[in-house]
């Protein structure tokens, strides 16, 4: 009978796995979080400054609305460019887990291998989230600007709608990255199929997993985000260990029964 770890099991497996190796699972996420972080920060910052000048300017609703698309559209490309880091952040974590050499250039191992199929699931994988949550976003917009509290309802219904939506198809697909390292001669499309297929009946597991480290969110916040530096190594490492038992529950088992 298939046996798959606890939630419990898997983060005390990503505690033994990460012993002297944090230093450098905290190096690649900082890393990769400064990258997104720069990257967003600076299309904001200019989108910003153009929608100001071209309004004092031109004083044209149509031509800041044009812009306004543009720097969404570059905002959701730089979105999907960070989201092929995420390959490297996966085969870093599961590297660690597989005892393989570690090295901090894996973050940018999606841009330098396959990466045009990095790029397409990291292309589904934003639009799901633009898709989803793109009606909550207009709508709220509209709240904020007409101030009519009609939009208050439209926004929370959508909101619900659409993070329902988002969670289900995202946990779908959250193994993408760690099948498309597994077997590489997939094709993207079926990298993704395969990831929907394998999380059949395992998307509340994975769910409640997530949940499970909400407590030490909220403590990470109230140390005014420090404590994310062991956090999130700690996740990462969690869902490494997720996908590796998910895939070999059975030979895990034995290994039990054999101690």
């Amino acid at each position: 009978m298939t046996r798959y770890k606890q939630n419990y099991e898997l983060k005390n497996a990503a505690k033994d796995k990460l012993d002297g190796k944090y230093t450098g699972a905290v190096l690649i996420l900082v890393l990769s979080s400064l990258i997104s972080n720069i990257v967003t920060l600076l299309i904001d910052s200019v989108g910003t400054a153009t929608l100001d000048t071209v309004g004092r300017l031109s004083g044209s609703g149509t031509a800041q609305t044009v812009i306004l698309i543009i720097f969404n559209t570059l905002l959701a490309l730089a979105n999907v460019i960070c989201a092929v880091m995420e390959v490297g952040i996966a085969l870093y974590f599961l590297n660690i887990a597989c005892c393989r050499p570690l090295s901090v250039r894996d973050l940018f191992y999606g841009f330098q291998n396959d990466s045009r199929k990095s790029l397409t699931i990291a292309v589904a994988i934003v639009l799901c989230r633009l898709v989803c949550l793109w009606p909550f976003q207009y709508l709220a917009q509209n709240l904020l600007r007409t101030r009519d509290l009609k939009w208050l309802l439209y926004a929370g219904i959508a909101f619900v709608i659409g993070l329902s939506i988002y969670v289900t198809v995202s946990l779908g697909i959250a193994l993408s990255f760690y099948l498309m390292l597994d077997f590489p001669q997939y094709s993207a499309r079926d990298t993704l199929v395969l990831s929907w297929r394998i999380m059949r009946g395992q998307r509340r597991r994975l769910f409640i997993l997530e949940i499970s480290f909400l407590p030490l969110t909220l403590l990470c916040i109230l140390s005014f985000g420090i404590g994310f530096l062991w956090l999130k190594p700690y996740m990462q490492m969690t869902y490494a260990c997720f996908f590796l038992d998910l895939m070999n529950p059975a030979s895990d088992n034995n290994n039990s029964a054999g101690s």
